[in-house]
C-alpha cells in the first residue's frame, strides 16, 4: 500500500512542479511593451501619394482630421493626417 501511495505523491509534485516551471517560462517570454513615436502631416489636398511614402517608411495611419476655413470668397481645406509607428 504503501508504494502505491509514495508513487501517487510523486505525480502529484512532479505535476506541480511542472506547472511552476511552465508558468515562470512563460512569464519570460512576454512582449515588451511598445514605445510609439508620432507624426502629424498637413497637406491642402487629399494627398495619397504622401501618405503611400510615409507607409513605405514604416508609418500607420491612424487618424484623420479635415479643417475648413473661409477666405473671402473661396474655401480653404486642409487635410491633418495622424500617424504613429513603433520606435526602433
Amino acid at each position: 500500500m504503501k508504494p502505491k501511495l509514495y508513487q501517487a505523491l510523486l505525480m502529484v509534485v512532479l505535476a506541480a512542479t511542472s506547472l511552476l516551471c511552465w508558468t515562470v517560462y512563460a512569464q519570460e517570454k512576454k512582449p515588451s511593451k511598445a514605445v510609439w513615436e508620432y507624426n502629424i502631416a498637413t497637406s491642402p489636398s487629399d494627398n495619397s501619394y504622401q501618405l503611400s511614402q510615409l507607409g513605405a517608411q514604416g508609418w500607420e495611419l491612424v487618424s484623420v482630421r479635415r479643417e475648413e476655413e473661409m477666405l473671402g470668397n473661396s474655401r480653404m481645406v486642409t487635410f491633418h493626417y495622424y500617424m504613429k509607428r513603433a520606435k526602433p
